[in-house]
Formats: structure tokens, sequence, C-alpha cells
């Protein structure tokens, strides 16, 4: 196992995103798509992040993301999703957003993780994390 990338994205309030580069314009977009009040605007913006892994066996496998927030300071918060059948590419998606983002702050560092069988197989940080 091994993950190939990890592509954070901070939707922020404020104007729309312009750019030369549409990915940038779309993923932007994409996340607000649907929110049609000031209230769903706001509990769509925060942090995603897509891991991108690999299992050459593919045996079961729970993916685990750890992160500290602007708010909090050192306290690490974990968010785990269980991939009972990977596939040989995999994409799985954390979102820190809503209440849990407006009260907490910003993601400041982030590791992701891999476990098979409670036992860590492969990892990816954020430069700032410990």
């Amino acid at each position: 196992m091994a993950i190939t990338k990890v592509n954070p994205y901070h939707l922020q309030p404020g104007p729309f995103v312009r750019s030369e580069d549409e990915m940038i314009v779309h993923e932007h977009r994409r996340l607000l798509h649907g929110a049609i009040n000031s209230e769903e605007y706001a509990e769509r913006m925060g942090n995603y992040f897509s891991i991108f892994w690999n299992s050459k066996d593919k045996n079961p496998a729970t993916v685990r993301f750890q992160y500290c927030q602007a708010m909090t300071g050192p306290k690490v918060y974990v968010k785990e999703i269980q991939v009972p059948n990977p596939k040989r590419k995999n994409v799985t998606k954390f979102e820190i957003t809503g209440q849990e983002y407006e009260e907490l702050g910003k993601v400041t560092q982030w590791r992701a993780s891999i476990l098979e069988n409670g036992v860590e197989v492969a990892k990816y940080e954020s430069f700032l994390w410990r």
C-alpha cells in the first residue's frame, strides 16, 4: 500500500475564485453547488482533503486522517474511514467544515495514514506536521 498524494483545498468565505486555471475555478464551484442561502454557503466553508492511494493486495484497510486546527493549538483530531473492498487505485475524502471549521478554525497541519489490521502501512504528512 502507498499514499501517492494528498490534495488539500481550503474553501474560504469571500468572492468566487478567479483564476486562469479552470480546475481551481471548477473545484470552488463544485463544492458550493446547490447552496441556495447564506446558511448553506457558510456550512460548506472549510478544509477538504482528497487522499489518493494504491493497494496491491486489496485487503480491507482503514484510512486515518489526523489534524490540528488553528484555535486548538497542538490538540490532534482524528477521523477514520473503513474501506472493506479497496481497488487498486483509491480516493478517500475528508472534510472539516461547518460548525467544526467555524468554531475551531482552519486546519494548520495534518497527517494521512493507511492501516491494515491495525498496523500502519503507509503515511503522508504536511510539512508542518509535528
